[in-house]
Protein backbone atom coordinates (compact mmCIF):
# COMPACT_ATOMS: atom_id res chain seq x y z
CA UNK A 1 0.00 0.00 0.00
CA UNK A 2 1.27 3.45 -0.84
CA UNK A 3 1.68 5.75 2.10
CA UNK A 4 0.28 9.29 1.89
CA UNK A 5 2.70 11.42 -0.05
CA UNK A 6 4.54 8.48 -1.60
CA UNK A 7 3.36 9.03 -5.18
CA UNK A 8 5.46 12.16 -5.81
CA UNK A 9 8.52 10.35 -4.38
CA UNK A 10 7.99 7.40 -6.72
CA UNK A 11 7.54 9.79 -9.63
CA UNK A 12 10.86 11.44 -8.79
CA UNK A 13 12.65 8.09 -8.60
CA UNK A 14 11.14 6.96 -11.87
CA UNK A 15 12.19 10.24 -13.44
CA UNK A 16 15.79 9.69 -12.32
CA UNK A 17 15.81 6.12 -13.59
CA UNK A 18 14.57 7.09 -17.04
CA UNK A 19 16.56 10.28 -17.52
CA UNK A 20 18.97 8.50 -19.84
CA UNK A 21 16.13 7.62 -22.16
CA UNK A 22 13.66 10.48 -21.88
CA UNK A 23 14.05 14.12 -20.91
CA UNK A 24 12.27 14.47 -17.58
CA UNK A 25 11.72 17.85 -16.00
CA UNK A 26 9.41 19.71 -13.66
CA UNK A 27 7.16 22.14 -15.48
CA UNK A 28 7.95 25.58 -14.02
CA UNK A 29 4.38 26.85 -14.48
CA UNK A 30 2.39 23.85 -13.26
CA UNK A 31 4.86 22.02 -11.03
CA UNK A 32 4.14 18.71 -12.79
CA UNK A 33 6.85 16.25 -13.75
CA UNK A 34 6.81 15.77 -17.51
CA UNK A 35 8.63 13.38 -19.80
CA UNK A 36 9.77 13.74 -23.38
CA UNK A 37 10.08 17.52 -23.47
CA UNK A 38 13.00 19.10 -25.30
CA UNK A 39 15.62 21.30 -23.70
CA UNK A 40 14.74 25.00 -23.63
CA UNK A 41 17.16 25.88 -26.43
CA UNK A 42 15.60 23.20 -28.63
CA UNK A 43 12.14 24.50 -27.77
CA UNK A 44 13.13 28.03 -28.79
CA UNK A 45 14.58 26.73 -32.06
CA UNK A 46 11.38 24.79 -32.71
CA UNK A 47 9.31 27.95 -32.20
CA UNK A 48 11.66 29.99 -34.34
CA UNK A 49 11.22 27.63 -37.29
CA UNK A 50 7.45 27.69 -36.89
CA UNK A 51 7.51 31.49 -36.60
CA UNK A 52 9.01 31.65 -40.09
CA UNK A 53 6.13 29.59 -41.45
CA UNK A 54 3.54 31.74 -39.70
CA UNK A 55 5.02 34.85 -41.27
CA UNK A 56 4.93 33.30 -44.72
CA UNK A 57 1.19 32.87 -44.31
CA UNK A 58 0.42 36.03 -42.32
CA UNK A 59 2.77 39.02 -42.49
CA UNK A 60 2.98 41.36 -39.55
CA UNK A 61 0.56 44.28 -39.48
CA UNK A 62 2.77 47.36 -39.28
CA UNK A 63 0.47 50.21 -40.32
CA UNK A 64 0.00 51.46 -36.75
CA UNK A 65 3.29 51.96 -34.83
CA UNK A 66 1.33 52.97 -31.72
CA UNK A 67 -0.48 49.61 -31.67
CA UNK A 68 2.77 47.72 -32.24
CA UNK A 69 4.42 49.56 -29.34
CA UNK A 70 1.43 49.01 -27.04
CA UNK A 71 1.48 45.29 -27.77
CA UNK A 72 5.21 45.10 -27.03
CA UNK A 73 4.86 47.07 -23.79
CA UNK A 74 1.95 45.02 -22.45
CA UNK A 75 3.55 41.79 -23.63
CA UNK A 76 6.81 42.59 -21.88
CA UNK A 77 5.01 43.11 -18.55
CA UNK A 78 3.04 39.89 -18.97
CA UNK A 79 6.15 37.89 -19.84
CA UNK A 80 7.94 39.22 -16.76
CA UNK A 81 5.11 37.83 -14.61
CA UNK A 82 5.51 34.28 -15.95
CA UNK A 83 7.79 31.56 -14.61
CA UNK A 84 9.78 31.69 -17.88
CA UNK A 85 10.62 35.36 -18.21
CA UNK A 86 14.07 34.46 -19.55
CA UNK A 87 12.63 33.26 -22.88
CA UNK A 88 13.20 35.50 -25.93
CA UNK A 89 9.55 36.60 -25.95
CA UNK A 90 8.14 38.34 -29.02
CA UNK A 91 4.66 39.76 -29.58
CA UNK A 92 3.39 40.32 -33.12
CA UNK A 93 0.22 41.72 -34.71
CA UNK A 94 -0.76 39.60 -37.71
CA UNK A 95 -2.48 41.18 -40.69
CA UNK A 96 -5.58 39.03 -40.50
CA UNK A 97 -9.23 40.08 -40.01
CA UNK A 98 -10.22 37.00 -38.02
CA UNK A 99 -10.50 37.27 -34.23
CA UNK A 100 -7.72 35.09 -32.88
CA UNK A 101 -4.52 34.82 -30.89
CA UNK A 102 -2.07 31.96 -30.54
CA UNK A 103 1.44 31.18 -29.36
CA UNK A 104 4.35 28.99 -30.36
CA UNK A 105 6.92 27.29 -28.14
CA UNK A 106 9.78 29.52 -27.11
CA UNK A 107 7.72 32.65 -26.50
CA UNK A 108 6.33 33.61 -29.92
CA UNK A 109 2.92 35.20 -29.34
CA UNK A 110 0.57 36.54 -32.03
CA UNK A 111 -2.65 38.52 -32.03
CA UNK A 112 -4.60 39.42 -35.15
CA UNK A 113 -5.69 42.93 -36.02
CA UNK A 114 -9.22 41.50 -35.97
CA UNK A 115 -8.87 40.72 -32.27
CA UNK A 116 -7.36 44.12 -31.44
CA UNK A 117 -10.37 45.77 -33.08
CA UNK A 118 -12.69 44.00 -30.63
CA UNK A 119 -10.78 44.85 -27.45
CA UNK A 120 -11.24 48.06 -25.52
CA UNK A 121 -8.46 48.36 -22.95
CA UNK A 122 -4.93 47.44 -21.93
CA UNK A 123 -6.43 45.11 -19.32
CA UNK A 124 -8.23 43.10 -21.99
CA UNK A 125 -5.09 42.97 -24.14
CA UNK A 126 -3.12 41.80 -21.10
CA UNK A 127 -5.71 39.06 -20.51
CA UNK A 128 -5.27 37.77 -24.06
CA UNK A 129 -1.47 37.84 -23.88
CA UNK A 130 -1.46 36.24 -20.42
CA UNK A 131 -3.49 33.31 -21.73
CA UNK A 132 -1.12 32.78 -24.64
CA UNK A 133 1.93 33.22 -22.40
CA UNK A 134 0.44 30.53 -20.17
CA UNK A 135 0.44 28.05 -23.06
CA UNK A 136 4.12 28.84 -23.59
CA UNK A 137 5.03 28.65 -19.90
CA UNK A 138 3.21 25.34 -19.45
CA UNK A 139 4.79 24.05 -22.69
CA UNK A 140 1.44 23.01 -24.13
CA UNK A 141 2.43 23.46 -27.75
CA UNK A 142 5.77 21.64 -27.83
CA UNK A 143 4.46 18.13 -28.49
CA UNK A 144 1.81 19.28 -30.98
CA UNK A 145 4.27 21.31 -32.99
CA UNK A 146 6.58 18.33 -33.29
CA UNK A 147 3.79 16.63 -35.24
CA UNK A 148 4.00 19.14 -38.09
CA UNK A 149 6.13 16.86 -40.18
CA UNK A 150 3.34 14.30 -40.05
CA UNK A 151 0.86 16.92 -41.23
CA UNK A 152 3.11 17.83 -44.13
CA UNK A 153 2.85 14.29 -45.42
CA UNK A 154 -0.93 14.45 -45.62
CA UNK A 155 -2.39 17.57 -47.21
CA UNK A 156 -4.97 16.00 -49.50
CA UNK A 157 -5.63 17.37 -52.95
CA UNK A 158 -2.71 19.81 -52.84
CA UNK A 159 -0.36 16.83 -52.95
CA UNK A 160 -1.78 15.95 -56.36
CA UNK A 161 -1.01 19.44 -57.66
CA UNK A 162 2.44 19.58 -56.12
CA UNK A 163 3.59 16.18 -54.81
CA UNK A 164 6.78 17.54 -53.24
CA UNK A 165 5.13 20.57 -51.61
CA UNK A 166 7.64 22.81 -53.39
CA UNK A 167 5.28 25.71 -53.93
CA UNK A 168 1.52 25.26 -54.38
CA UNK A 169 1.10 22.75 -51.57
CA UNK A 170 3.07 24.81 -49.11
CA UNK A 171 0.09 26.84 -47.93
CA UNK A 172 -1.84 23.67 -47.15
CA UNK A 173 1.09 22.21 -45.23
CA UNK A 174 1.46 25.33 -43.12
CA UNK A 175 -2.26 25.40 -42.41
CA UNK A 176 -2.25 21.74 -41.42
CA UNK A 177 0.67 22.37 -39.10
CA UNK A 178 -1.00 25.26 -37.33
CA UNK A 179 -4.10 23.14 -36.86
CA UNK A 180 -2.07 20.98 -34.51
CA UNK A 181 -1.80 23.90 -32.10
CA UNK A 182 -5.34 23.31 -30.93
CA UNK A 183 -5.21 22.57 -27.24
CA UNK A 184 -7.10 20.10 -25.11
CA UNK A 185 -9.81 21.21 -22.71
CA UNK A 186 -7.40 20.60 -19.83
CA UNK A 187 -4.74 22.77 -21.46
CA UNK A 188 -7.22 25.60 -22.02
CA UNK A 189 -8.42 25.49 -18.41
CA UNK A 190 -4.86 25.43 -17.16
CA UNK A 191 -3.98 28.43 -19.38
CA UNK A 192 -7.01 30.33 -18.06
CA UNK A 193 -5.92 29.69 -14.47
CA UNK A 194 -2.37 30.77 -15.18
CA UNK A 195 -3.63 33.84 -17.03
CA UNK A 196 -5.41 34.99 -13.87
CA UNK A 197 -2.14 34.57 -11.98
CA UNK A 198 -0.12 36.54 -14.53
CA UNK A 199 -2.66 39.34 -14.92
CA UNK A 200 -2.76 39.86 -11.16
CA UNK A 201 1.03 39.73 -10.84
CA UNK A 202 1.51 42.30 -13.61
CA UNK A 203 -0.98 44.69 -12.02
CA UNK A 204 -4.01 44.40 -14.30
CA UNK A 205 -7.62 43.61 -13.40
CA UNK A 206 -8.22 39.82 -13.46
CA UNK A 207 -11.88 40.44 -14.33
CA UNK A 208 -10.60 41.35 -17.80
CA UNK A 209 -10.02 37.64 -18.44
CA UNK A 210 -13.75 37.07 -18.09
CA UNK A 211 -14.46 40.10 -20.25
CA UNK A 212 -12.32 38.69 -23.08
CA UNK A 213 -14.11 35.35 -22.85
CA UNK A 214 -17.43 37.25 -23.09
CA UNK A 215 -16.20 38.81 -26.34
CA UNK A 216 -15.13 35.46 -27.79
CA UNK A 217 -18.38 33.78 -26.75
CA UNK A 218 -20.44 36.50 -28.43
CA UNK A 219 -18.39 36.24 -31.63
CA UNK A 220 -18.87 32.48 -31.67
CA UNK A 221 -22.60 32.97 -31.19
CA UNK A 222 -22.88 35.10 -34.30
CA UNK A 223 -23.09 33.10 -37.48
CA UNK A 224 -20.26 33.69 -39.89
CA UNK A 225 -17.99 35.21 -37.27
CA UNK A 226 -16.17 32.15 -35.98
CA UNK A 227 -12.42 31.92 -36.25
CA UNK A 228 -11.19 29.67 -39.09
CA UNK A 229 -11.45 25.98 -38.10
CA UNK A 230 -7.74 25.28 -38.77
CA UNK A 231 -6.73 28.10 -36.44
CA UNK A 232 -9.46 27.61 -33.84
CA UNK A 233 -7.12 27.34 -30.90
CA UNK A 234 -9.65 28.35 -28.24
CA UNK A 235 -12.85 26.28 -28.41
CA UNK A 236 -15.81 26.36 -26.03
CA UNK A 237 -15.57 29.95 -24.80
CA UNK A 238 -18.91 29.73 -22.96
CA UNK A 239 -17.71 26.91 -20.68
CA UNK A 240 -14.38 28.59 -20.11
CA UNK A 241 -16.13 31.86 -19.26
CA UNK A 242 -18.38 30.21 -16.67
CA UNK A 243 -15.47 28.41 -15.06
CA UNK A 244 -13.26 31.51 -14.87
CA UNK A 245 -16.10 33.74 -13.63
CA UNK A 246 -16.82 31.20 -10.90
CA UNK A 247 -13.20 31.25 -9.78
CA UNK A 248 -13.41 35.05 -9.40
CA UNK A 249 -16.88 35.04 -7.84
CA UNK A 250 -18.35 37.05 -10.72
CA UNK A 251 -22.10 36.67 -11.24
CA UNK A 252 -22.86 39.65 -13.50
CA UNK A 253 -21.03 40.52 -16.73
CA UNK A 254 -17.94 42.65 -15.98
CA UNK A 255 -18.36 46.34 -16.75
CA UNK A 256 -16.78 47.51 -19.97
CA UNK A 257 -15.02 50.81 -20.15
CA UNK A 258 -13.46 52.33 -23.23
CA UNK A 259 -9.87 53.13 -22.32
CA UNK A 260 -8.71 56.25 -24.21
CA UNK A 261 -5.05 55.23 -24.46
CA UNK A 262 -5.89 51.84 -25.96
CA UNK A 263 -8.46 53.28 -28.36
CA UNK A 264 -6.05 55.91 -29.63
CA UNK A 265 -3.42 53.23 -30.25
CA UNK A 266 -5.74 51.27 -32.56
CA UNK A 267 -7.36 54.32 -34.19
CA UNK A 268 -7.18 53.71 -37.95
CA UNK A 269 -6.70 49.93 -37.79
CA UNK A 270 -7.96 48.06 -40.85
CA UNK A 271 -11.22 46.22 -40.22
CA UNK A 272 -12.52 43.12 -41.99
CA UNK A 273 -11.15 41.65 -45.19
CA UNK A 274 -8.62 43.90 -46.88
CA UNK A 275 -9.61 44.34 -50.55
CA UNK A 276 -5.99 45.12 -51.35
CA UNK A 277 -5.38 41.39 -50.86
CA UNK A 278 -7.93 40.53 -53.53
CA UNK A 279 -11.66 40.62 -54.16
CA UNK A 280 -14.17 39.04 -56.53
CA UNK A 281 -16.25 41.21 -58.85
CA UNK A 282 -18.86 38.94 -60.50
CA UNK A 283 -16.51 36.33 -62.06
CA UNK A 284 -13.39 38.49 -62.16
CA UNK A 285 -10.88 38.19 -59.36
CA UNK A 286 -8.83 41.36 -58.83
CA UNK A 287 -5.66 41.45 -56.75
CA UNK A 288 -4.53 45.06 -56.20
CA UNK A 289 -1.40 44.32 -54.15
CA UNK A 290 0.07 41.95 -56.73
CA UNK A 291 -1.48 43.81 -59.65
CA UNK A 292 -3.46 41.29 -61.71
CA UNK A 293 -6.97 40.30 -62.60
CA UNK A 294 -8.31 37.03 -63.97
CA UNK A 295 -11.75 35.80 -65.05
CA UNK A 296 -12.66 32.58 -63.27
CA UNK A 297 -15.06 29.96 -64.65
CA UNK A 298 -18.72 30.86 -64.09
CA UNK A 299 -20.42 29.25 -61.09
CA UNK A 300 -17.14 27.99 -59.63
CA UNK A 301 -16.74 28.69 -55.90
CA UNK A 302 -13.88 31.05 -55.20
CA UNK A 303 -11.77 31.51 -52.09
CA UNK A 304 -8.54 33.36 -51.48
CA UNK A 305 -5.96 33.82 -48.78
CA UNK A 306 -3.72 36.84 -49.33
CA UNK A 307 -1.67 35.82 -52.39
CA UNK A 308 -3.41 32.54 -53.21
CA UNK A 309 -6.63 32.20 -55.21
CA UNK A 310 -8.53 28.92 -55.38
CA UNK A 311 -11.58 28.18 -57.56
CA UNK A 312 -13.48 24.88 -57.28
CA UNK A 313 -15.98 23.56 -59.82
CA UNK A 314 -19.66 23.12 -58.95
CA UNK A 315 -19.26 19.36 -58.61
CA UNK A 316 -16.05 19.82 -56.58
CA UNK A 317 -14.11 17.59 -58.94
CA UNK A 318 -11.90 20.21 -60.58
CA UNK A 319 -9.93 23.14 -59.23
CA UNK A 320 -7.86 26.07 -60.36
CA UNK A 321 -5.11 27.83 -58.42
CA UNK A 322 -3.49 31.23 -59.07
CA UNK A 323 -0.50 32.28 -56.97
CA UNK A 324 2.94 33.90 -57.10
CA UNK A 325 6.03 31.69 -57.13
CA UNK A 326 9.72 31.97 -56.29
CA UNK A 327 10.90 31.53 -59.89
CA UNK A 328 12.84 34.16 -61.83
CA UNK A 329 11.14 33.30 -65.14
CA UNK A 330 8.14 31.39 -66.50
CA UNK A 331 10.49 28.87 -68.13
CA UNK A 332 12.17 28.12 -64.81
CA UNK A 333 8.82 27.64 -63.13
CA UNK A 334 7.54 25.29 -65.78
CA UNK A 335 10.75 23.26 -65.77
CA UNK A 336 10.63 22.75 -62.00
CA UNK A 337 6.94 21.92 -62.03
CA UNK A 338 7.49 19.14 -64.57
CA UNK A 339 10.60 17.82 -62.84
CA UNK A 340 8.24 15.53 -60.94
CA UNK A 341 8.31 12.12 -62.66
CA UNK A 342 4.70 11.41 -61.69
CA UNK A 343 3.56 14.03 -64.23
CA UNK A 344 3.30 13.19 -67.91
CA UNK A 345 3.90 16.36 -69.95
CA UNK A 346 1.72 17.17 -72.95
CA UNK A 347 1.54 20.04 -75.42
CA UNK A 348 3.53 23.21 -74.77
CA UNK A 349 2.40 26.73 -75.73
CA UNK A 350 4.46 29.89 -75.47
CA UNK A 351 3.28 33.42 -76.17
CA UNK A 352 1.58 36.33 -74.43
CA UNK A 353 -1.64 36.88 -72.48
CA UNK A 354 -2.66 40.38 -71.50
CA UNK A 355 0.64 41.58 -72.93
CA UNK A 356 2.59 39.33 -70.52
CA UNK A 357 5.01 36.54 -71.45
CA UNK A 358 3.62 33.10 -70.66
CA UNK A 359 4.56 29.47 -71.13
CA UNK A 360 2.08 26.66 -70.51
CA UNK A 361 1.85 22.90 -70.82
CA UNK A 362 -0.84 20.27 -70.40
CA UNK A 363 -0.18 17.32 -68.12
CA UNK A 364 -1.61 14.03 -66.93
CA UNK A 365 -1.08 11.91 -63.85
CA UNK A 366 -2.61 8.95 -62.10
CA UNK A 367 -4.77 9.80 -59.09
CA UNK A 368 -6.39 7.59 -56.46
CA UNK A 369 -9.67 7.54 -58.41
CA UNK A 370 -8.33 7.42 -61.94
CA UNK A 371 -6.46 9.53 -64.45
CA UNK A 372 -6.17 13.28 -63.86
CA UNK A 373 -5.62 15.89 -66.56
CA UNK A 374 -4.46 19.44 -66.09
CA UNK A 375 -2.97 22.63 -67.44
CA UNK A 376 -0.09 24.57 -65.89
CA UNK A 377 0.98 28.06 -66.95
CA UNK A 378 3.64 30.43 -65.66
CA UNK A 379 3.32 34.14 -66.39
CA UNK A 380 5.81 37.01 -66.03
CA UNK A 381 4.18 39.81 -64.02
CA UNK A 382 6.72 42.53 -63.31
CA UNK A 383 9.35 40.98 -61.07
CA UNK A 384 7.08 38.08 -60.16
CA UNK A 385 6.36 34.81 -61.88
CA UNK A 386 2.76 33.77 -61.41
CA UNK A 387 1.53 30.18 -61.55
CA UNK A 388 -1.88 29.18 -62.89
CA UNK A 389 -2.72 25.50 -62.45
CA UNK A 390 -5.99 23.71 -63.20
CA UNK A 391 -6.74 20.01 -62.94
CA UNK A 392 -9.57 17.53 -62.75
CA UNK A 393 -10.55 13.94 -63.59
CA UNK A 394 -10.15 12.81 -67.19
CA UNK A 395 -13.86 12.09 -67.37
CA UNK A 396 -15.48 15.46 -67.96
CA UNK A 397 -12.22 17.31 -68.61
CA UNK A 398 -13.07 18.08 -72.23
CA UNK A 399 -16.26 19.81 -71.09
CA UNK A 400 -14.23 22.05 -68.75
CA UNK A 401 -11.14 22.64 -70.87
CA UNK A 402 -12.54 25.54 -72.92
CA UNK A 403 -13.66 27.46 -69.82
CA UNK A 404 -10.30 26.85 -68.18
CA UNK A 405 -8.37 27.96 -71.28
CA UNK A 406 -10.52 31.10 -71.46
CA UNK A 407 -9.80 31.80 -67.81
CA UNK A 408 -6.05 31.37 -68.30
CA UNK A 409 -6.18 33.66 -71.34
CA UNK A 410 -7.93 36.41 -69.35
CA UNK A 411 -5.00 36.92 -66.97
CA UNK A 412 -3.88 40.54 -67.23
CA UNK A 413 -2.16 43.31 -65.26
CA UNK A 414 -4.21 46.08 -63.70
CA UNK A 415 -3.40 49.77 -63.70
CA UNK A 416 -1.73 51.39 -60.72
CA UNK A 417 -4.49 54.01 -60.69
CA UNK A 418 -7.01 51.27 -59.89
CA UNK A 419 -4.94 49.80 -57.05
CA UNK A 420 -4.63 53.25 -55.46
CA UNK A 421 -8.42 53.51 -55.22
CA UNK A 422 -8.78 50.23 -53.35
CA UNK A 423 -8.62 50.79 -49.59
CA UNK A 424 -9.82 48.78 -46.56
CA UNK A 425 -12.46 49.74 -44.03
CA UNK A 426 -10.90 51.27 -40.95
CA UNK A 427 -11.89 51.84 -37.33
CA UNK A 428 -12.06 55.48 -36.36
CA UNK A 429 -12.30 56.56 -32.72
CA UNK A 430 -14.80 59.36 -32.21
CA UNK A 431 -16.08 61.28 -29.18
CA UNK A 432 -19.82 61.32 -28.65
CA UNK A 433 -21.21 64.89 -28.58
CA UNK A 434 -24.23 63.82 -26.55
CA UNK A 435 -25.84 60.86 -24.84
CA UNK A 436 -26.95 58.22 -27.32
CA UNK A 437 -26.95 54.49 -28.11
CA UNK A 438 -25.25 52.50 -30.84
CA UNK A 439 -28.67 51.81 -32.37
CA UNK A 440 -29.55 55.50 -32.51
CA UNK A 441 -26.13 56.45 -33.84
CA UNK A 442 -26.24 53.84 -36.59
CA UNK A 443 -29.77 54.89 -37.54
CA UNK A 444 -28.80 58.55 -37.84
CA UNK A 445 -25.41 57.98 -39.49
CA UNK A 446 -24.97 54.40 -40.76
CA UNK A 447 -21.42 53.06 -40.71
CA UNK A 448 -19.92 50.32 -42.87
CA UNK A 449 -21.05 47.48 -40.57
CA UNK A 450 -24.38 46.32 -39.15
CA UNK A 451 -25.59 47.60 -35.81
CA UNK A 452 -24.79 44.33 -34.00
CA UNK A 453 -21.17 44.46 -35.13
CA UNK A 454 -20.93 48.13 -34.18
CA UNK A 455 -22.15 47.26 -30.68
CA UNK A 456 -19.88 44.20 -30.40
CA UNK A 457 -16.63 46.04 -31.14
CA UNK A 458 -17.57 48.61 -28.49
CA UNK A 459 -18.35 46.02 -25.84
CA UNK A 460 -21.97 47.08 -25.35
CA UNK A 461 -25.44 46.17 -26.58
CA UNK A 462 -27.02 48.26 -29.29
CA UNK A 463 -29.36 49.85 -26.70
CA UNK A 464 -26.83 50.56 -23.94
CA UNK A 465 -26.95 54.29 -23.00
CA UNK A 466 -23.61 55.94 -23.80
CA UNK A 467 -22.75 59.26 -22.12
CA UNK A 468 -21.58 62.38 -23.88
CA UNK A 469 -17.81 62.53 -24.21
CA UNK A 470 -17.33 58.76 -24.38
CA UNK A 471 -14.91 57.51 -27.04
CA UNK A 472 -16.33 54.83 -29.30
CA UNK A 473 -15.13 52.85 -32.31
CA UNK A 474 -16.85 53.35 -35.66
CA UNK A 475 -16.13 51.45 -38.86
CA UNK A 476 -16.33 54.19 -41.46
CA UNK A 477 -16.64 53.76 -45.20
CA UNK A 478 -13.51 54.81 -47.11
CA UNK A 479 -13.58 58.22 -48.70
CA UNK A 480 -11.81 56.98 -51.81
Amino acid sequence: MLRPGSRPRIARYWCLLTVAVLACSRNPATGRLQWGLPEQEDEVELGQRADGEVRQEYPAYDELPAATKLLADVGRKVASATERSELPWSFTILDDPMVNAFALPGGYVYVTRGLLAHLGSDDELAAVLAHEAAHVSARHGVVQLRKQEVARRSVGLFRIVDPNLRHIGGIAARSAGLALLRYSREDEHEADDLALRYVRAAGWNPRSVVRVLDILAEIERRKGSKVPPWLSTHPDSHARRSRTAGALGITAPPSTGAEPEYLRAIDGIAFGDDPRDGFLSVNTFVHPRIGFQVDLPARWRVGHRREHVLAVSEDERALMIVMPTKYESPAAGLADFFADPSLTAGDTWQGKVGGLAVVSKTFAMNGDDGRILGLAAFVALGRRTMALVALGPEQGWSARSDAIATSFGSFAPIEAALTARVVPLRIRVVELPGETTIAALESAEPSAVDVETAALINGVTKDTPLPAGRLIKRVLKPRT
